[in-house]
């Protein structure tokens, strides 16, 4: 665990970079097929047959390439109930254990996509109209959810000493009372 904080990592950043690019532009696709669709529908009465799929594939692409990145930063939506009541001394403690659970659930998460991606590619699976093979996507969503799991590994690690995004400065560690 380095000293300083999780961008100044080359290969962390450049990981983010990508993933945020390849969400940008699966966005940016998605956007261009529904103003496609919705222009084709209006001016000609004829829409795009393949649209609704190719809008759950690259949904798929924005939803898991977003996540590694939210979690590795730690963006994702949370709510602090607790936090006021809380010592800032836990929090390093809190956060590596959540980090931790959370790394784990994402491990079964890609191991069990995994295994459907194994059996859509041995059924044969594609899509109705495009005929694109259905373990293709699926793969990629086990690899972004085991990618999700080593960030939150890798956060988890670094609450255990004190280096995560929300852990407290040196001088926040100890528990202080508090007057009520």
């Amino acid at each position: 665990i380095g000293s300083g904080d999780w961008a100044n990592r080359r290969e962390i950043d450049w990981t983010v970079r990508f993933l945020e690019i390849v969400a940008a532009l699966s966005l940016f696709s998605l956007m261009s097929i529904t103003c496609a669709d919705v222009a084709l529908r209006y001016f000609f009465n004829s829409p795009l047959h393949s649209a609704t799929e190719l809008t759950r594939i690259l949904m798929a692409i924005v939803v898991f390439c977003g996540l590694p990145v939210a979690c590795v930063r730690e963006e994702h939506i949370t709510v602090d109930l607790l936090d006021s009541f809380s010592p800032k001394a836990v929090i390093n403690i809190r956060q590596a254990v959540m980090n931790l659970i959370a790394a784990v659930a994402m491990v079964g998460i890609a191991w069990r996509v995994q295994a459907l991606a194994f059996r859509a590619m041995e059924y044969g699976d594609t899509t109705e109209f495009l005929r694109l093979p259905v373990h293709y996507v699926t793969f990629f969503i086990s690899a972004m959810s085991a990618i999700t799991s080593l960030a939150l590994f890798y956060n988890g690690v670094r609450y255990l000493f004190g280096r995560g995004p929300l852990s407290p400065g040196p001088q926040d560690t100890s528990i202080k009372e508090t007057n009520l």
